[in-house]
């Protein structure tokens, strides 16, 4: 899944107008899933690099897999002086790089209040920093940045928050100090059938719409509580399409029963990579085959073909919206073919009620 930057004939006149934003001003760009967020993020590093004299320009995301994503991109455009990390790695590297001592921390979290004191004096750091998916980064950590950089670009949807209470669109505009959000509103990525899907999800207005062709998403029942029915299910599709993108997307605890399964469910020709946060468990973009992920780092990712076992089993942790969008997020990563599974076709305790949207709009899908 090599990544490969669009030519500039591809892109549509939106997009063109935000890649030609100057980058001596700071922007907030909201779109939805597939409108091209990260591929405008990308082209705003390559600009910032050519025009900062020297300072570095900083790319900042929420999760490792699209951090190896976007590095894989910018070295692959042989872009200069252009750093690409997590916020997490960012923290961790000024205070490691300007000898500051230990991350202050309040209870569980970063003390970002004594952080903004204590990295105040580093001064103009950076020439551009630009954010993808500042939803779900600390309204705090953007106050910093903009103090350590001449000008900030920033990328949001506030309905793909997966990270609860971070910043909103209006959070960011007060941040930078700018007037209104420049706005994507084309989807490039899903075809129709998987964005109307996605549109069930959607707690804020509509997602982007998109007018490519393609074939209904498929759900499958399986047997309750028998995984190895439901992996057997999701090989039989991987061989299929084993020369496509293929992505996985799982509960946290299932990502070593999928891994484990699919590994000697699958002929050897087809690679199969796992992301497992905390572990040495890591993803090359560079190679083909599947990836499984977990829900709280699929962010930014897209696949030829997305594969969601135990769709109606996704683990709730605040009840609310954020819920919500962790299966909007999952439901609009495929780019041609979207493949649900179930154990039941009803809501589950102490579950993301998904099953609901699905069975009253049951036209949507096909079902097997």
């Amino acid at each position: 899944m090599g990544f490969k930057l669009p030519n500039g004939s591809d892109l549509s006149e939106e997009q063109l107008d935000i890649i030609n934003l100057p980058t001596t001003k700071d922007w907030v760009i909201k779109g939805a899933p597939g409108t091209g967020k990260t591929v405008m993020a990308i082209y705003r590093a390559g600009q910032a690099s050519q025009s900062s004299k020297g300072k570095p320009v900083l790319m900042l995301v929420y999760n490792n897999p699209l951090m190896r994503f976007l590095s894989t991109a910018v070295q692959g455009n042989y872009y200069r002086n252009v750093h690409v990390q997590t916020y997490h790695q960012w923290v961790n590297g000024i205070y490691s790089e300007y000898r500051l001592g230990s991350i202050p921390k309040d209870g569980n979290d970063h003390d970002w209040a004594t952080i903004a004191s204590e990295v105040s004096r580093i001064g103009k750091k950076y020439a551009h920093v630009i954010v993808d998916e500042a939803q779900d980064f600390p309204i705090e950590l953007l106050k910093i940045l903009k103090k350590l950089s001449d000008h900030m670009t920033c990328f949001i949807d506030p309905n793909q928050a997966i990270e609860i209470g971070k910043t909103d669109t209006f959070g960011a505009i007060k941040a930078l100090c700018v007037e209104s959000p420049y706005k994507l509103t084309k989807n490039f990525r899903n075809t129709k059938p998987i964005r109307d899907l996605s549109a069930l999800y959607c707690k804020d207005g509509e997602p982007a719409p998109s007018d490519t062709p393609g074939k209904k998403p498929v759900i499958t029942k399986c047997v309750s509580g028998d995984f190895d029915d439901q992996n057997r299910k999701m090989a039989d599709i991987i061989k299929r399409n084993k020369e496509k993108s293929i992505g996985i997307i799982v509960n946290p605890k299932a990502l070593n029963n999928t891994y484990n399964s699919l590994r000697k469910l699958l002929p050897s020709d087809v690679i199969v990579q796992m992301h497992k946060p905390m572990t040495q468990n890591r993803i090359d973009f560079d190679k083909s085959g599947v990836k499984i992920l977990s829900y709280g780092t699929m962010k930014g990712l897209e696949f030829d073909v997305v594969l969601l076992p135990m769709f109606d089993k996704i683990e709730m942790q605040d009840g609310g919206t954020v819920d919500a969008n962790r299966a909007y997020v999952a439901v609009s990563r495929p780019v041609n073919e979207l493949y649900l599974f179930c154990w039941s076709e009803r809501p589950s305790s102490g579950k993301i009620n998904t099953m609901t949207a699905l069975t009253t709009h049951r036209g949507m899908l096909e079902w097997k």
